[in-house]
């Protein structure tokens, strides 16, 4: 029979935080709208402002223009606004504003989605900016295949465009990655037969793209800092690894490793200083290459990929920050181990030093024994003395009483006697000690 659980060791679950985890397999709505459309993304940086401060700013501007704002420990939070679709989601770092807007400028980007945001918000939003996305999806009808190619490059105004067929050849995607005057990069899509759900989702796949390829390439100028850095420590670790190489040239070891313990000081704060920055970049490469491999993106024509131009221009930055981790840590390594067997020298000088001390204890010991020695021979010698000293007035106050003896005689027979005694009486005292 199952022995029913002790009431402390039921999981408490509460309503509130399975409803937590539900909803985190909807955190990331889709904002849908048919084809033409418009839309802005904007991508503004946290830096001292907490997600709290931020989605009480997002409600307030909800409340302004009589919509309701987001919940209590919402992520995200959608709302109409005019004639805009706005969407508020807020990430670990930075916080992202989307706005859909029915139908295309005229032309095309002349009045992207954001120019129908409240002027107050619009301008908030272009200081904090740190990336802006444009996108016109325009229908394929309203291009003709042998013109489509220059119309591309017109509205991007660049000749020099990037993108190709995505969708099955239902659609085609196009930008210069090129920013405009008020910072902004141009998207074209072409939509030949894409459904709405499924060009809101390929909409979604871009702008997270681009949002998390800006958030990844935040770790270059860190690696770069970091090069710059472990340049200036590696010659000083390799200097203080020479001094130990050539220690009889240099006995100061205790100098030595006051200086590579700084060395490790200067190292472990370079690793804990930036490990968040390159883990965070890992992770947002993660997400764009999973992205980039889900838009099934086909050349089209002789123009470069959109894809292939990201990834040209997105690996070597992840490979540096990949190098720069690591050369992080092999420095951390070596400087261990340097410091491990600067350690066991030191230790075994002071193993010496202490070596040499106890000999030398041992030796004025030594000194001090044959010291003592001698002294007690000289004081046996005193004792006898002053013993047969005694004995002698003795012997001379027996003569005087009339007793028939020689106090010379007695004396001189009389020594030997007492240095024996004496003699005797202090090795039993040591042995009586010793024991």
């Amino acid at each position: 029979m199952t022995q029913p659980y002790a009431e402390s060791d039921i999981p408490i679950n509460t309503l509130s935080e399975r409803i937590a985890l539900s909803n985190e397999w909807h955190a990331r709505p889709l904002l849908t709208l048919p084809s033409p459309l418009r839309c802005s993304h904007m991508v503004c940086l946290r830096g001292d402002t907490s997600l709290e401060e931020r989605r009480q700013q997002f409600a307030d501007f909800c409340e302004s223009q009589g919509q309701s704002g987001p919940s209590k420990n919402s992520r995200h939070h959608s709302v109409n606004v005019g004639n805009c679709l706005l969407k508020w989601e807020g990430h670990t770092e930075a916080d992202s504003y989307t706005l859909l807007v029915a139908g295309n400028g005229e032309p095309p980007f002349a009045a992207p989605a954001i120019s129908f945001l409240d002027a107050s918000m619009r301008s908030k939003l272009i200081d904090q900016l740190f990336l802006g996305v444009h996108i016109e999806v325009i229908p394929c009808t309203d291009s003709p295949k042998e013109n489509r190619l220059q119309r591309i490059r017109a509205l991007l105004g660049r000749q020099e465009v990037y993108g190709g067929s995505i969708s099955e050849g239902k659609g085609e995607l196009w930008s210069s990655f090129r920013l405009d005057a008020e910072g902004f990069s141009r998207i074209v899509i072409m939509d030949c037969a894409l459904s709405e759900a499924r060009l809101s989702r390929q909409v979604q796949r871009i702008l997270e793209v681009e949002t998390y390829r800006m958030l990844a390439m935040l770790g270059l100028p860190a690696a770069r800092d970091v090069m710059g850095t472990l340049g200036e420590l590696e010659p000083a670790l390799d200097e203080v690894i020479e001094e130990i190489t050539h220690r009889d040239a240099d006995p100061a070891l205790e100098l030595s490793l006051g200086r590579i313990t700084r060395i490790a000081a200067r190292v472990e704060h370079v690793a804990a200083a930036h490990a968040y920055r390159f883990a965070a970049s890992r992770a947002y490469n993660g997400i764009v290459e999973r992205r980039l491999a889900e838009l099934s993106e086909e050349q089209k024509g002789s123009a470069p990929r959109y894809t292939t131009f990201l990834q040209k221009t997105l690996m070597p930055a992840m490979r540096t920050c990949e190098a720069a981790e690591r050369r992080t840590q092999e420095l951390a390594q070596r400087v261990t181990r340097a410091t491990q067997l600067l350690d066991s020298m030191v230790d075994m000088d002071q193993k010496k030093q202490n070596q040499a001390i106890l000999e030398s204890l041992a030796e004025r010991a030594n000194l001090q024994l044959r010291l003592q020695q001698s002294v007690e021979g000289f004081s046996i010698f005193a004792i006898t003395y002053y013993a047969v000293g005694l004995l002698g007035y003795l012997f001379k106050s027996g003569k005087t009483l009339g007793l028939g003896i020689n106090p010379d005689l007695l004396t001189g027979l009389s020594a030997p006697v007492v240095l024996a005694f004496v003699w005797l009486s202090v090795r039993s005292i040591k042995n009586r000690l010793k024991r």
